[in-house]
């Protein structure tokens, strides 16, 4: 990690002693930016779908009333998560879900520095100024892997279901993601993006034809599910 660079961390907390300590010590390292707290799942949650990005989530995994595990899986991407939790045995689903580490209340500036040095080792690096900036509505964010990709939405040509992941096909590559069909159309507009079947979301602006029971972009045929084909006909006037 270059010292002129710093993560950018955001912070989900509902418990206050927690957040004062966490906040406190993420405003003490050199190296963690802080730039914004939350304590509850909805309001993080609007502050990612609105664009904004973060290298490092200090994320409790019990918030009030909701799940912080639950708001990791909701949002347009996935940053390096620290977990936060009172209890032990949440260790084994922090890591299963990819964490960096977790953090056990009380936390101790000991513990919190060790959190440090694991973020630096896993050789994290800043998330670049525009995915800040950038409208959600022209990009979408996902995790893969230890790295965060930026997709420009009009360059997606489809998505298709591969076990537990979903490959993203652009123009010009494809990205593995963890993620299912159902949360990635929740995140995409309606009148661009649909599923056509039980494996495929197609972005309805590649289609070059549509010919029986198939659409085609480029090359490819993909077939149309039977319970959507009238759908497919009613909604683009399809004769």
């Amino acid at each position: 990690m270059k010292e002129t660079k710093t993560l950018k961390c955001v912070l989900v907390e509902d418990d206050p002693f927690a957040k004062r300590i966490l906040e406190q010590l993420i405003h003490k390292s050199r190296d963690l930016e802080w730039i914004a707290s939350f304590d509850n799942a909805t309001s993080a949650l609007t502050f990612f779908r609105s664009g904004n990005a973060a290298d490092v989530l200090f994320l409790d995994v019990e918030l009030d009333g909701d799940s912080g595990i639950d708001l990791l899986k909701q949002l347009p991407y996935t940053p390096n998560v620290i977990f936060t939790t009172a209890h032990e045995q949440f260790a084994f689903v922090a890591f299963e879900m990819g964490a960096i580490d977790y953090l056990k209340k009380p936390i101790s500036q000991e513990r919190f520095a060790t959190a440090l040095k694991r973020l630096k080792k896993a050789g994290i690096k800043p998330v670049v100024n525009e995915l800040i900036t950038e409208s959600a509505s022209d990009y979408l964010f996902f995790k893969s892997g230890r790295s965060v990709i930026k997709i420009k939405t009009d360059d997606i040509l489809f998505f298709k279901a591969s076990k537990d992941y979903v490959k993203v096909v652009t123009t010009d590559k494809s990205n593995m993601i963890l993620m299912t069909m159902k949360s990635i159309m929740d995140k995409l507009n309606p009148d661009q993006f649909i599923r056509i079947n039980k494996s495929h979301i197609v972005n309805w602006s590649k289609v070059d034809r549509i010919e029986g029971d198939s659409v085609f972009i480029s090359s490819l045929e993909i077939a149309i599910s039977r319970s959507i084909k009238k759908e497919i006909k009613d909604r683009f006037k399809v004769l």
